[in-house]
C-alpha cells in the first residue's frame, strides 16, 4: 500500500500547483488584452486622424477653388464667422457664401445650387475667417483657421486637426473681366 500512496502522490496535483498555474494564466492573458487594447486604441487615433485630414483636404480644397475665383467680396457679409463674395463661374459672377454655425459645429456653403454643408457636422470645433483688404477697398487674401474634432465613438479623447491657411485670387483685377476679354480678343 505504501508504493500505491506514493504513486498516488507523484500523479496528482496539489492545490498550491493550481493555484501557481491559474496566476500564470492570468497574467498572461491580462497582458494579451492590455497589448490588445492598445493596438486597438492606436488604431483607432489613425483612423480618425485620417477621416479628420480627408475632411480638412476637401474643406480646404472647395475654400482655395471658390477664392481663386473670387471678383469681389460682399463686406457687409464678411464676420469671423461669415465670409460672403462674388466670384467667376461660367463667366458670370457668382455669389458664394461660407458660414460657420458654432452651435452645430458646422461649416456650411451656399451658392445659387443651395446650402450644403461638408459632411462633417458637429466636427469643425472652431472656424474663423479673417479677409484681407487693402486701403483702397480690394480684397488681398483670405486667412483661415480652423480646428477639425474627431467624430469617432470609442474610450479616450477625441483626435483633433488644426490648420491656418491664406487663400489668394487670380480674379480680384479690375480689369479682369470676360467681356473686356472677349472685346481684347476681338480687338487682335
Amino acid at each position: 500500500m505504501a508504493e500505491c500512496s506514493v504513486k498516488r502522490r507523484c500523479r496528482a496535483v496539489t492545490m498550491v500547483e493550481i493555484v501557481i498555474v491559474a496566476a500564470i494564466s492570468s497574467m498572461v492573458l491580462t497582458s494579451a488584452m492590455l497589448i490588445m487594447n492598445r493596438t486597438t486604441r492606436h488604431f483607432k487615433k489613425g483612423t480618425d486622424m485620417l477621416n479628420i485630414q480627408r475632411l480638412m483636404d476637401s474643406i480646404v480644397e472647395r475654400i482655395r477653388t471658390d477664392v481663386r475665383s473670387l471678383k469681389h467680396t460682399v463686406p457687409e457679409e464678411c464676420k469671423d464667422d461669415k465670409f460672403t463674395f462674388y466670384a467667376i463661374r461660367d463667366g458670370e459672377a457668382k455669389k458664394i457664401e461660407y458660414t460657420y454655425d458654432a452651435s452645430t459645429q458646422t461649416l456650411f456653403r451656399r451658392d445659387e445650387n443651395g446650402q450644403s454643408n461638408f459632411h462633417g457636422s458637429r466636427q469643425v470645433k472652431s472656424f474663423l475667417f479673417k479677409p484681407k483688404v487693402n486701403d483702397a477697398g480690394k480684397f488681398e487674401f483670405l486667412n483661415v483657421a480652423m480646428q477639425l474634432i474627431s467624430d469617432e465613438k470609442g474610450t479616450g479623447g477625441a483626435s483633433t486637426l488644426s490648420i491656418a491657411s491664406q487663400f489668394y485670387s487670380t480674379c480680384v483685377e479690375s480689369e479682369l473681366n470676360i467681356s473686356n476679354l472677349r472685346k481684347e480678343k476681338a480687338k487682335k
